[in-house]
């Protein structure tokens, strides 16, 4: 019976994973966002009547996230907002369920789970939308529109970029973990895939977050890396030099187009207006009022139909949203764990690709983060993720039962309880 709930369990989550993924027009919309919550909101409750529960205390990361939905939604009942006040209640119990899910023994198939679920929502877009995303991949620039981005199965260019650029980190943890030769070919496969709808998205801030996640991922390799790392890195580098002087006349003329550099509204010409503007908007709208300076409008409460405008930066909504105190909060919890995340991938001299990659994947979150208002929601793939992977990180090791029935060497480091991609998983 255990067993059968356990995989109950799993099926929510991935069909939540998946339903996230889908954006449709019109009154649906709602209704598949909040189907999507509902769903993974399941995935906690037969986790939880499954028995496989640890009992792990609850994270500084859990009192922080918990503390601040639970006060934004009594601000807003405050308030007189009870849309907001039931849109904190929803993040609260999401939080409760994504609790009991990171303190599950078999952690390695919830990572499973999103693998799959992300290569259903690819082969989905190629099934549903070839043209459109061949259109836009190759860099198409209509006269009346402009250049033509893709929406992924309805989604907003910049939500996919995240999406779609999270998930390209999340299989080439993959890539990086498993040891067989086939699953390294498809990893690496679906991460190019990922990668190509960001591109086709033409989702700037995503592709630049990628880009500084990369670079920092170079240089701690290059300074704290293991000799055989290092070589690989520099093989790496060679390889993209070598292939970077042969076609850099069309690399430069692809990267112009399909990151719209001549555009009048989105190119280098720009000045970046559009974002500075509401970006100055939202910080005097923070600052406006004291009260509000720390108690914030409620979840939900700062949107464009609210204050008129749409504020672009996860930052200054979370000011909006929760308060300074509490948006702060939030913002360092996300950089401590990943911080600490990758400081424990170098610890025994030799670097464990999981916790690494963990780490990068919260370093791409808040880079890109800077630039969209996504770091804290739970109606996408890639923020389910995120959450399921701040609080993995976040528990408390020594907690864990001693799996002393597993028979891993003494010289083969085991993967951080908390890592995404289990290195004893062998399925895609």
């Amino acid at each position: 019976m255990n067993a059968l709930l356990r995989l109950v369990s799993l099926c929510l989550l991935g069909l939540a994973v998946y339903l996230g993924g889908w954006y449709v027009e019109g009154a649906a919309f709602q209704a598949v966002q909040l189907g999507a919550v509902g769903l993974f909101i399941g995935a906690g409750m037969f986790a939880l009547m499954s028995g496989g529960t640890r009992r792990i205390e609850l994270c500084a990361v859990e009192y922080i996230l918990g503390g601040a939905f639970l006060f934004a939604m009594l601000v807003a009942f405050a308030r007189g907002n009870p849309l907001s006040a039931a849109f904190g209640a929803m993040f609260l119990v999401v939080l409760i369920s994504a609790a009991v899910l990171a303190r599950q023994h078999g952690v390695a198939s919830i990572d499973v789970v999103f693998r799959r679920a992300y290569i259903a929502l690819i082969i989905s877009v190629l099934v549903v939308q070839p043209g459109e995303y061949l259109t836009s991949v190759v860099g198409t620039v209509e006269r009346s529109i402009g250049l033509v981005r893709f929406a992924p199965l309805g989604m907003h260019p910049n939500l996919s970029g995240l999406v779609y650029g999270g998930g390209s980190l999340l299989f080439f943890q993959h890539f990086l973990t498993t040891p067989r030769a086939h699953q390294k070919l498809f990893a690496l496969l679906m991460s190019a895939l990922c990668l190509s709808m960001v591109l086709a998205a033409s989702a700037r801030a995503s592709l630049l977050a990628l880009g500084l996640t990369g670079a920092i991922a170079v240089v701690l390799v290059a300074w704290r890396g293991s000799r055989r790392a290092r070589n690989a890195l520099t093989l790496a580098a060679i390889v993209l030099v070598a292939i970077a002087v042969f076609k850099a006349s069309a690399i430069a003329d692809y990267l112009t187009v399909i990151l719209d550099l001549d555009s009048p509204t989105r190119g280098t010409d720009s000045g970046a207006t559009g974002r500075e503007v509401i970006w100055r908007d939202g910080i005097a709208l923070v600052f406006s009022d004291p009260l509000l300076f720390f108690t914030g409008w409620g979840v939900r409460a700062a949107g464009p139909e609210v204050i008129g405008f749409p504020v672009e930066s996860s930052y200054i909504n979370l000011a909006l949203e929760h308060g300074v105190v509490f948006g702060l909060l939030i913002a360092l919890s996300f950089l401590a764990t990943a911080w600490r995340a990758i400081g424990r991938s170098f610890e025994t001299g030799v670097l464990n690709p999981a916790l690494f990659l963990s780490g990068l994947m919260l370093v791409f979150v808040l880079v890109q983060s800077i630039f969209n208002r996504y770091l804290v929601a739970v109606g996408n793939p890639y923020s389910l993720l995120i959450l399921l992977l701040l609080l993995r990180l976040n528990l408390d090791p020594s907690r864990r039962p001693s799996a002393s029935a597993e028979t891993t060497p003494a010289r083969i480091r085991r993967p951080f309880p908390g890592a995404v991609g289990n290195h004893r998983t062998s399925r895609p």
